[in-house]
């Protein structure tokens, strides 16, 4: 009898896999997958997935509109509501989006930018009645967080 090379020797690694190896690998890939998404979740709040952003103003023909994330209205108490927003304005062509997470004191009908563009907001409290797109968004997040606190 002819002895042949040792790497020509069938060994574990050669064996064709089975079809129960080949259910398992994937349930185990599957298991870490769904793993994976539930960290995801549990990091993030739901607010922070959820985005259904509603028109509440528009100005100049429409060339300027105010938007809020009714996902993200949030009641902080003491009459105040934290919400994402954005404002879009197309007079110039172009248009230009600016991103907001603002703070409302419903009660005294003045708000706060905690975030625009980025961390950086305004240093302090503003009357919102100048601004009618900021007003209207007030109104529709001040409306929703009282039905929020209301349902408590």
């Amino acid at each position: 009898m002819t002895e042949h090379p040792q790497c020509f020797k069938l060994g574990p690694w050669s064996v064709e896999p089975s079809w129960q190896n080949v259910v398992g690998q994937w349930m185990g890939r599957i298991v870490v997958l769904w793993l994976g998404l539930g960290l995801c979740w549990a990091i993030h709040p739901a607010s922070a997935l959820a985005t259904t952003w509603y028109p509440v103003a528009e100005a100049s023909q429409g060339q300027q509109q105010q938007f809020i994330d009714i996902d993200s209205v949030e009641f902080l108490g003491s009459g105040h509501v934290q919400v994402s927003s954005y404002y879009v304005d197309s007079r110039a062509g172009e248009p230009q989006r600016t991103d907001y997470l603002t703070e409302y004191d419903c009660d005294r009908r003045r708000f706060r930018d905690v975030e625009f563009n980025g961390p950086v907001g305004s240093q302090g409290w503003m009357p919102v009645d100048p601004d009618p797109l900021n007003s209207a968004a007030m109104e529709y997040a001040c409306a929703m967080a009282l039905g929020i606190e209301g349902m408590r």
